[in-house]
């Protein structure tokens, strides 16, 4: 029987139940053991727990048990913690396990442990200098501490090595624009997405540089992918917050004025309210605002409004524009939010002379 030992100091008492997590609990000890009991039972072996007032043994008795490949289906299953206490034991047997130590590195990291996930890391690379995604795993720990410029040696080697691993590139280029370095940062989010197409984050990241360095076109490309391959996730948001940031940017002017379709969408706003009596222009106002104040994704070419008394379907833009006429030809210095006010100047003035 191959037996494991570690301190009992070492265990991670969040993973009991709240009423035995206290070490002086008469039930500690066997909620530890039961702990371990259901995590064996768990992975089909067979095995033996002991736990005295300072250690915990875990003994296999399946021969063909491997407990470094069990700890990793365990984090796989998204059970980080779990999955991190058995490799911790399994390290007291086998402390210079490269792939064990990666992922006890890469799960301590990914629960916010990130001392203990660099001191991994660290010592993972000791023993194999060109571990890619070891390099990886410690800039990103890095990263998450805040210690940008430390993080920059292991990424900057990650890609050295290893110039065609995405996770490399697209770390590095996300350090390097948290650096201020942000046109350093885009050849290697440029790669990355050349890489790796379908990773949403790395599309994110690029359309954030390129919104920094003012490459419009690429950003709302970019930005655009990102949210279509994560449809209804956390990357969505964030792409949506900086291409409706990019859109009220550019939305009432150009370079060489308002732009004709900001302008158009105007005309029609404000030619809709004065053909109706001021009770149903403020209606049709506050319908639209009703809208609005819900968030407008102005970029959403997609996403479409119904407005009762108007038979068509209308875009962001041409709801914020009926919001901003509306208030704007009830009270003349009333804000509305939008950077609308030149198109609505240009609008009105167009239409008194038609």
């Amino acid at each position: 029987m191959e037996q494991f030992t570690i301190p009992l100091t070492a265990f991670d008492v969040t993973l009991l139940p709240n009423d035995v997590r206290d070490p002086a609990s008469p039930h500690f000890r066997e909620a530890v053991a039961d702990f371990f009991r259901g995590q064996i039972r768990e992975l089909g072996a067979n095995g033996v727990v002991t736990v005295t007032s300072d250690h915990i043994s875990v003994g296999w008795l399946t021969p063909s048990f491997d407990p470094v490949a069990a700890g990793i289906a365990i984090l796989q299953r998204g059970q980080l913690r779990e999955g991190a206490q058995l490799l911790e034991v399994t390290r007291s047997r086998l402390p210079d396990s490269p792939d064990l130590l990666f992922n006890l590195g890469v799960a301590r990291s990914e629960l916010g442990e990130l001392d203990r996930a660099i001191d991994i890391l660290t010592h993972l690379l000791e023993l194999q200098p060109d571990h890619v995604h070891g390099l990886v795993a410690l800039g990103v720990a890095l990263g998450r501490s805040k210690r940008l410029a430390e993080a920059l040696e292991p990424l900057s080697k990650a890609v050295e090595v290893a110039p065609g691993d995405p996770w490399a590139q697209r770390n590095l280029g996300g350090i390097l624009y948290r650096l201020d370095r942000t046109t350093e940062a885009r050849p290697h989010l440029d790669t990355a997405v050349q890489l790796a197409p379908k990773d949403a984050q790395a599309w994110l990241l690029l359309g954030e540089i390129c919104s920094v360095l003012g490459d419009f076109d690429a950003a709302r490309g970019a930005l655009t992918r990102a949210r279509t391959l994560d449809p209804h996730g956390s990357t969505r948001d964030r792409a949506d917050a900086i291409l409706n940031r990019l859109a009220n940017a550019e939305l009432g002017y150009t370079g060489q004025g308002v732009s004709s379709e900001t302008l158009a969408a105007m005309k029609w706003a404000v030619r809709k309210l004065q053909s109706l009596s001021p009770q149903a222009a403020s209606e049709l106002t506050l319908k639209a605002a009703l809208i609005g104040q819900h968030g407008l994704r102005l970029t959403d070419l997609d996403q479409v409004h119904r407005l009762d008394g108007i038979a068509k379907s209308l875009t962001a833009l041409e709801v914020a524009c009926l919001i901003h006429a509306g208030v704007r030809q009830v009270s003349k210095d009333a804000e509305t939010g939008f950077p609308l006010e030149g198109a609505y100047q240009m609008a009105a003035s167009r239409l008194e002379s038609e």
